[in-house]
């Protein structure tokens, strides 16, 4: 008897281990390492879904195993490098292996445990009340406090019967295709006994026959949407047996502009460049591990050195990874890497939907897709034959995962790339500290860009003493030099960007006069006060409560706002530049999916924005 090791998905520490089940005659052929399941778990019949991690001939389990209820995939989600990943992940975070493996899996493909009660043989009045004539109870998460503690009683007192069932999230979108079933011939014989009135009818039997003769079997969205054929006259002819409509798998592909555009070209590599992009692409045809801190200034050509190292990862047969730290940044990345590579790229980060995350996943895992660009999640994405891995920006500490498991994609990147013997570039124009000091100590091997594309200078920046620009005519939280500098772009008709770590319209609300600020209950930190909403603001735990006109604390009136955010900048700049478009961009404006897009400076060229960001 075979027998399946399984992580069951009860994260506590006492079930952090792999569990012993009989794998039943049925699905002896089917069950392999990677597979999700559904299995009873503990002395009741509570029934949960598990990772099968590795399979064994005999068990360590001395007692009765309990059989494997179900499979829940045709075949492996996870692969044994994938699988080893999350093993090596949870030793390392010290979290639970169950809690890696869904982090490492895409949302939709989470088994929620659905638990209802039924009455059972003996139902007490008090349980036929409860149920008042329903056959199920459902249970969740909006069941009230006290009714789920007289569930509790009723099951114990044998009058109600728990039941679990499995909800698997996974969705896979489907297309209808029109399918001709009869030959050319036949539709033009067809179209000789349709009456001529029958306009929809006919219109139908051409673009049937056209297809025929194409060869082609098109969707029916696209076919009605080019107005070749009407919906209800194909579902007509679907009756009468001239067509048939197929549902068939299609992906929802979040880029599918970009990928079917006019592919880019490499451009000429400048001495230094040229020098980088040698160095690592010999570690990627010897497939050495070694690791490489790029540290380039702002506009010395990293990425076109990115693209050209991913090419040549291709043109050895092997796939490409890489990192950016904002979803702020993945639309331009994947412009540049879909402009140059097309089809070939995947797309991962939080700002997609999680159908598209699911399908984008799904052409990773059946090698469709050769390049993965995304964010920090996109360091497990299950790319295998992997020759190089990219971080770019690797100075970000938005690479750190704050929940469980805390890690750092950087060190998943390091420890997948010795499993694959692929080389590893960070890039940076201002490296951390700690790779740094390992590229000074040799752990790492530095390369460097240290002029701009065309040799062109870097900016003059001034550092402005605010105390001094209020007297020289500073306003609000501009200074003269600032404001004039504006006023001269937009003379120009050209545009201006201003970055501001803070949003919001205030950092804080304090009473002038006793010093009390409001701060969440929850994080013991100041609220910040968000103008648009009229609401104060957690920005870590989402608690939001009106603004105070009365001081809780003394009673008094004097409640005043201080700091600055860029909704407060905003403000100042539609006051201050009349003439000036602003445009505000930050998670309050962008929450959405495809804000960032909408409100690019590509898009809005024409307006000659003032444009305002605050990026984490």
């Amino acid at each position: 008897m075979k027998v399946a090791k399984v992580i069951v998905d009860v994260p506590t520490m006492q079930t952090d281990r792999p569990f012993d089940y009989a794998i039943p005659q049925a699905l002896e052929e089917r069950i392999q390492p990677g597979m999700r399941v559904w299995v009873q778990f503990g002395q009741g019949k509570r029934e949960v879904s598990g990772m099968v991690v590795a399979l064994a001939d005999h068990a360590d389990f001395d007692g009765e195993l309990k059989p494997i209820l179900a499979a829940l995939d045709y075949a492996p989600v996870m692969n044994q490098e994938t699988l080893a990943l999350s093993h090596w992940l949870a030793q390392t975070t010290y979290a639970f292996w169950i809690t890696c493996i869904q982090t490492m899996l895409p949302a939709m493909l989470k088994v929620d445990t659905i638990k209802s009660v039924s009455l059972s043989a003996n139902p007490t009045a008090e349980a036929q009340a409860l149920l008042a004539g329903q056959d199920r109870l459902v249970l969740d998460s909006h069941t009230e406090a006290s009714v789920s503690a007289q569930v509790m009683r009723l099951i114990d007192q044998g009058a109600l019967t728990l039941h679990y069932a499995r909800k698997d999230r996974a969705k896979v979108k489907t297309e209808q295709y029109i399918v001709p079933l009869k030959t050319a011939s036949e539709y033009a014989a067809l179209r000789q006994s349709v009456r001529a009135n029958a306009t929809k009818q006919l219109q139908v039997i051409t673009a049937l026959r056209t297809w025929v003769n194409g060869g082609t079997e098109p969707a029916l969205t696209a076919a009605v949407n080019n107005g070749d054929v009407d919906r209800a006259a194909v579902h007509a002819a679907a009756k009468k047996g001239w067509l048939r409509l197929d549902a068939r798998e299609v992906y929802r592909a979040p880029y599918d502009d970009l990928d079917h555009g006019e592919r880019t070209q490499p451009l000429t590599l400048t001495p230094d460049q040229a020098k980088v992009v040698k160095t690592v692409d010999a570690a990627v045809t010897s497939k050495q591990p070694t690791t490489f801190l790029l540290e380039g200034v702002t506009g010395s050509g990293k990425t076109e050195v990115y693209l050209q190292v991913i090419a040549q990862a291709l043109k050895e047969g092997r796939n490409a990874m890489m990192l950016v730290p904002e979803i702020a940044l993945t639309p331009q990345m994947v412009h540049r890497v879909k402009g140059r590579f097309g089809r070939e790229v995947a797309v991962m980060h939080s700002g997609l939907s999680e159908g598209e995350k699911f399908d984008e996943w799904r052409r990773i895992q059946r090698g469709e897709a050769q390049v993965v660009v995304g964010a920090r999640s996109a360091a497990f994405a299950p790319l295998t034959n992997i020759g190089v891995f990219i971080i770019d920006e690797e100075h970000e500490t938005s690479y750190k995962q704050d929940d469980a498991p805390r890690y750092h994609a950087r060190d998943v990147i390091l420890h997948r790339a010795a499993t694959f013997g692929a080389p590893v570039v960070l890039g940076s124009a201002t490296p951390s500290l700690e790779s740094r000091a390992r590229a000074e100590k040799g752990v790492y091997t530095l390369l460097r860009l240290p002029s701009r594309i065309n040799r062109q200078p870097l900016p003059q920046v001034h550092i402005v003493d605010m105390r001094e620009a209020y007297k020289q005519g500073g306003k609000d939280d501009f200074s003269k030099a600032l404001l004039d500098a504006l006023q001269l772009r937009l003379d120009r008709h050209e545009q201006s960007v201003l970055l501001l770590n803070k949003r919001g319209f205030s950092s804080f609300v304090m009473c002038r006069e006793c010093g009390y600020r409001v701060q969440c209950p929850n994080c013991d930190i100041s609220l910040t006060l968000h103008m648009d909403t009229h609401t104060l603001r957690c920005h870590y735990c989402g608690h939001e409560e009106p603004i105070p006109t009365v001081c809780p604390s003394c009673g008094s009136r004097k409640i005043r706002y201080y700091g600055t955010g860029t909704e407060k900048v905003e403000a100042s700049l539609n006051q201050l530049l009349p003439a000036a478009r602003v445009l505000r961009m930050d998670v309050d404006t962008t929450r959405r999916k495809g804000g960032h897009e909408k409100k690019s400076l590509r898009r809005l060229a024409h307006t000659r924005p003032t444009f305002c960001s605050a990026p984490r």
